[in-house]
């Protein structure tokens, strides 16, 4: 790591301390006895009032000194999560969402560990999928069950000012809705090395940039077996004239880790929340000595990433609801539903043992999600990694806190 030195002159002054245990005869108070008691006590072991002349002393001015501290230059704040952790190389580049597979087929999935973010939504027939999001496209590792791309993601994506990627898409509504809203949009399954069968990062060429993993294309049906990782998604963006350059704002209003003032908030070290009838247990769980929650989901397992066999944990969780409703009129076989993240609502922020109602707004696909406490206030948020459920405002009485 590159260091900056940075030179403290520490100059001692001549201070008079009065009436001061701490300047007595330089000795310390036993942790078993009080300060009243110990100042109080001479060394014949007699208790008394101590004299003026014995509460003053007087500290002699020392030498000036030097010293060197290491500052690290070669990083600085994730907007994402609110922590120095970004490579400075990174600076002033978009980072990169993927929607991920979440049924109990696709599951353990890869690089979900190294997410800075999660978000977790319905899709048709009401089962869930994850948009992942990483600050820096170039170190996305191995990473999937990638599946096919949907209009609220697309949203989830704006908002944050990354480049959306999918294996796919609902094709009666995303590539109208991405080019109506300026959203940059890869379609991975425009680029599929060797269809159908299976492969290592390693035997991908040309302008190829997903395909099916090895490992998994012996052990599952094809749909759930979808890789791709960052070079190959870097690749792809250039391939498509996408500019990996642009805006990548904070997520939220990050304060130091522990420090975010929650109001109304109750206790809470265990939460489930109900997604619908197909993940109704997606459930975080507090570790008070890492301050961290940890998901379970699909009758308590573990939900783990792997490629590290680790199991996915948050500073932050997050929960809001808001309308999720069939497509009318939907042409296709299966009925696609539409997440009205316009039209905002209310949830919750959850951290640290705690968990504070909240409301939330997006007016726009591109604008960010805002939260807000009961005063009306925009909530801080510690610094840390965050899960974000977006639920279907019906559910609301469906979530359990304890």
């Amino acid at each position: 790591m590159k260091q900056k030195l940075i030179k403290l002159v520490a100059i001692s002054a001549s201070i008079m301390l009065i009436g001061s245990p701490l300047a007595a005869c330089g000795k310390k108070a036993p942790e078993s006895m009080s300060y009243e008691t110990w100042w109080t006590k001479d060394d014949s072991g007699d208790s008394s009032q101590a004299s003026d002349s014995e509460t003053e002393a007087t500290v002699v001015p020392s030498e000036t000194t030097e010293y060197t501290i290491p500052v690290p230059t070669d990083v600085m704040e994730n907007p994402l999560t609110g922590l120095i952790e970004m490579d400075i190389e990174n600076k002033g580049k978009r980072g990169a969402a993927i929607t991920i597979n979440n049924t109990r087929q696709a599951n353990p999935s890869r690089g979900t560990s190294d997410a800075s973010v999660i978000f977790e939504f319905e899709t048709e027939g009401g089962q869930t999928r994850m948009l992942c999001v990483y600050e820096d496209i170039s170190k996305i590792p191995l990473l999937g069950s990638i599946r096919s791309g949907r209009v609220g993601p697309a949203d989830m994506c704006a908002g944050i000012g990354a480049i959306f990627f999918s294996w796919g898409s609902d094709e009666t509504a995303v590539p109208s809705h991405v080019r109506k809203n300026s959203i940059p949009w890869v379609d991975l399954n425009n680029n599929i090395y060797d269809y159908g069968k299976g492969h290592d990062a390693g035997e991908v060429t040309g302008d190829r940039f997903c395909w099916y993993d090895r490992e998994w294309k012996s052990q599952r049906a094809q749909e759930h077996c979808g890789v791709s990782r960052g070079d190959f998604l870097v690749r792809a963006a250039e391939y498509y004239n996408i500019d990996l350059n642009g805006e990548m704002p904070r997520l939220f209003n990050f304060v130091d880790p522990g420090t975010a003032k929650m109001t109304d908030a109750i206790d809470c070290t265990d939460m489930t929340v109900y997604f619908s009838s197909m993940n109704d247990d997606a459930q975080f769980v507090y570790n008070a000595d890492e301050g961290v929650y940890y998901k379970f989901q699909y009758e308590g397992q573990p939900q783990t990433d792997i490629n590290n066999d680790t199991q996915i944990n948050f500073t932050n969780v997050f929960v809001l609801y808001c309308p999720i409703n069939p497509r009318p009129n939907d042409p296709s076989t299966e009925r696609h539903v539409d997440i009205h993240m316009e039209e905002g609502g209310t949830g919750y922020y959850v951290s640290y043992g705690k968990a504070e109602p909240i409301t939330w707004t997006k007016p726009t696909p591109n604008d960010p999600i805002k939260c807000y406490d009961s005063t009306g206030k925009e909530i801080d948020v510690n610094a840390g990694k965050s899960y974000i459920c977006v639920v279907d405002e019906d559910r609301i009485d469906k979530l359990t806190i304890s």
